[in-house]
């Protein structure tokens, strides 16, 4: 799992604000599984909206692969979404390995998370833009 946020403290001893709502609104994981030989690499991501929030919107978009790999897709959309629930979200896609090796992909996943107590009244919705970076080992051979 990704740790995606975490509390600073302020350099002069003082307790530092609370973090904003987008800053600790979403939690994000990336993983691939490891492949025996060149060819298609199965990833997945998962996005989940933290304390009674949801997920109106969200996608993913590839940031960085290991030089021996290429994207089927560099953005997987809202639509890709092999599940989805009101506070989570998961996508599968492929990477094609044209050689062993060893390295790291990495991900950010964008998304507009909802307070709760908003959610379902559009006309007073507290929507906010988050985002969280995520990353997986991707092995081959």
């Amino acid at each position: 799992m990704v740790a995606a946020f975490a509390a600073l403290q302020s350099t002069d001893g003082r307790a530092s604000e609370p973090p904003r709502a987008e800053e600790q609104a979403l939690a994000g994981t990336m993983s691939c599984e490891r492949a025996a030989e060149p060819g298609r690499v199965k990833c997945a991501v998962e996005v989940r909206a933290a304390g009674g929030r949801s997920i109106s919107w969200a996608d993913v978009a590839i940031l960085e692969l290991p030089a021996f790999t290429s994207a089927l897709k560099g953005r997987i959309g809202p639509g890709d979404a092999t599940y989805r629930d009101a506070a989570s979200q998961r996508w599968a896609f492929g990477l094609v390995a044209r050689t062993p090796g060893n390295g790291e992909a990495k991900a950010r996943i964008r998304a507009v998370v909802c307070d709760p107590s908003t959610a379902g009244d559009a006309a007073s919705s507290r929507c906010v833009p988050a985002t969280v970076d995520v990353r997986a080992v991707v092995h081959v051979g």
